[in-house]
């Protein structure tokens, strides 16, 4: 009996790279998930900041509408206002043109506002908070006459009336990675009586 070597046709080696390419597809789709995966993270993380340092932006601007005394509102396009500005409704007359409320008007608006910059993000915050950045535009809008607190309204009794001014607030924020560019990531607002 003699022994002859066998011939060996590389069936392993054939099978062994097949299974190394579904182990290289494997990896490479878990890396597309993982990374795919960090930047929604990361997005989220930027809007939540964007809305936090909004939300600051709209706080500071009802602080200063509780304040005594309040700064000068003049009409759009006037110089000195940054960011305080008397109600600017459509005009009837010009019914060609279409209105943009304030807030929406870009510098391709013949009048466009100028937003007064948050100082929320001013005192050093920790990263990222600190690359945000947000402003707001105060909006005197009317005044209403109400009673006072507390006051009757029935007929017979005496009137204490007093007139209430109401103002729009709107706030708008970038967060830490979309500071630079120009759509806000987050627009708020609210209404202050006074």
């Amino acid at each position: 009996m003699s022994c002859r070597p066998q011939r060996q046709r590389g069936v392993v080696l054939l099978v062994g790279l097949v299974v190394l390419l579904v182990l290289s597809l494997l990896a490479l789709g878990s890396i597309r998930s993982t990374t795919l995966e960090e930047r929604m993270t990361g997005n989220s993380q930027d809007q939540q900041i964007a809305f936090q340092v909004a939300e600051a932006a709209l706080r500071e601007a009802e602080a200063i509408l509780g304040q005594p005394m309040l700064p000068a509102f003049v009409a759009v396009g006037s110089t000195g206002a940054a960011g305080f500005y008397l109600a600017d409704p459509p005009d009837s007359s010009a019914a060609a043109s279409r209105y943009r409320p304030l807030w929406l008007r870009t510098a391709a608006d013949t009048r466009n506002p100028v937003w007064r910059s948050a100082t929320v993000t001013a005192d050093a915050p920790p990263p990222p908070i600190d690359r945000a950045r947000g402003e707001y535009l105060i909006e005197q809008l009317d005044s209403d006459e109400e009673a006072s607190p507390g006051e009757s309204l029935q007929a017979d009794s005496a009137e204490d009336r007093r007139e209430r001014i109401i103002y729009r607030i709107t706030a708008r924020a970038w967060g830490a990675a979309t500071a630079d560019q120009a759509a806000p990531a987050v627009l708020l607002q609210s209404t202050f009586k006074r």
